[in-house]
């Protein structure tokens, strides 16, 4: 005869309370929505639970303290809304690797047959996990059952469209105040592992590195909306019609070689705008080498690979990027100036522009993003 979901799931519930005081802080606040619109366990950008009743009914409770100790991880690591436009599957995939290693090492429950196992995946973080998985996800079958099926949904908010910038930061805050809650009250009662301890420390006082802050800008502006690109097979014209694949629009990256970018920080530049420029799709890179004026101009189109080149050259004037593309006619989504800082920095030009800088100098106008090679 199978458990009863609610009794099953109220038992879980209760030894978390007692043996892993940290988690259930967390999970007492989430609220629990039964579905079977899912397989198994879910939690979506909102941080709600979502349960499938005939699949708890299957579980043992030790098995469930785990697989409730897995969603609340994927809380804890604010995976919703670190994903960025990284694809769904593989993201998940990787996450999940992370909170099954950790779990494991926590001795938190009983793993569930046949979940996700990779040994090792604690000590790494879900965005390196994820670059070093194959584009399929996991390389497995579905046959791996329950690592495809505990997942979250995507970040969407009460209308079911995807959230505002403002609902996101809204929801990272809250959850860094439940976390921060959570970890004092599993340390009054002698229950916060020093491993645990350290994650906490790490998402409360993360030093975001400069390409995720750069990463998350240009994700902002990428959209799923019309495009003039593809012919209308009924009437013959070109009518707007919707991209499969998110997209933005033209990029300009500009490199300042007055002699203050070196050939190891330009490489450091190349590989981490190559990754983010892979996710946001740009219709058009313009890479513009500039000192007291644009001495080169090299053009990317969407899926050619970018690389910047080594070019020396004499004085700053970062400004003159603007007035290069107002010259031609380019309009860009984002500008985003490789620089150590020490220019002057002109009169906004009226579109985003990103300030990658090698010092501690502040643009007068723009976002900052400080760059450090330590990052």
């Amino acid at each position: 005869m199978a458990i009863h979901k609610a009794s099953n799931i109220e038992k879980a519930r209760a030894l978390i309370v007692i043996e892993h005081p940290f988690v259930a802080s967390i999970l007492l606040r989430r609220p629990f929505i039964e579905t079977r619109e899912i397989k198994t366990l879910a939690v979506d950008g909102k941080a709600r639970i979502y349960f499938n009743p005939d699949f708890v009914a299957t579980l043992t409770a030790p098995q469930l303290v785990w697989g409730l100790c897995h969603e609340v991880f994927h809380v804890v690591g604010q995976h919703a809304v670190r994903k960025g436009n990284r694809d769904p599957k593989k993201w998940n995939y990787a996450g999940d690797a992370w909170i099954n290693d950790t779990l494991d090492e926590a001795k938190m429950g009983e793993r569930i047959p046949k979940c996700i196992d990779m040994p090792g995946s604690k000590d790494d973080t879900v965005e390196n996990i994820y670059a070093n998985l194959p584009d399929n996800g996991s390389g497995n079958s579905d046959d791996d059952g329950l690592g495809d099926d505990i997942y979250y949904t995507d970040g969407i908010g009460e209308s079911g469209k995807p959230m505002t910038t403002d609902e996101v930061h809204e929801i990272e805050g809250e959850i860094k105040v439940q976390i921060a809650e959570a970890a004092q009250a599993a340390k009054m009662q002698g229950k916060l592992p020093g491993r645990l301890a350290d994650m906490v420390a790490d998402i409360l006082n993360v030093k975001t590195p400069w390409f995720e802050i750069l990463e998350k800008h240009m994700v902002s502006r990428v959209n799923q909306g019309q495009t003039w690109r593809r012919k209308n097979r009924r009437f013959e014209v070109y009518l707007p019609s919707v991209d499969k694949l998110p997209q933005m629009g033209e990029l300009v990256v500009q490199v300042d070689v007055s002699g203050s970018i070196s050939k190891q920080e330009l490489a450091h530049y190349n590989g981490h705008l190559s990754r983010i420029i892979d996710q946001c799709r740009p219709s058009k890179v313009h890479v513009l080498y500039t000192d007291t004026e644009v001495q080169k101009h090299v053009e990317f189109d969407c899926g050619e690979e970018m690389q910047l080149e080594f070019y020396s050259g004499g004085g700053t004037h970062m400004p003159a990027g603007f007035d290069f593309c107002a010259e031609q006619g380019i309009e860009p989504d984002v500008f985003v100036c490789l620089t150590d800082g020490y220019t002057d920095f002109g009169d906004d030009p009226g579109y985003p522009v990103v300030w990658c800088i090698s010092s501690d100098v502040e643009a007068t106008h723009g976002e900052n993003i400080h760059f450090d090679m330590a990052d």
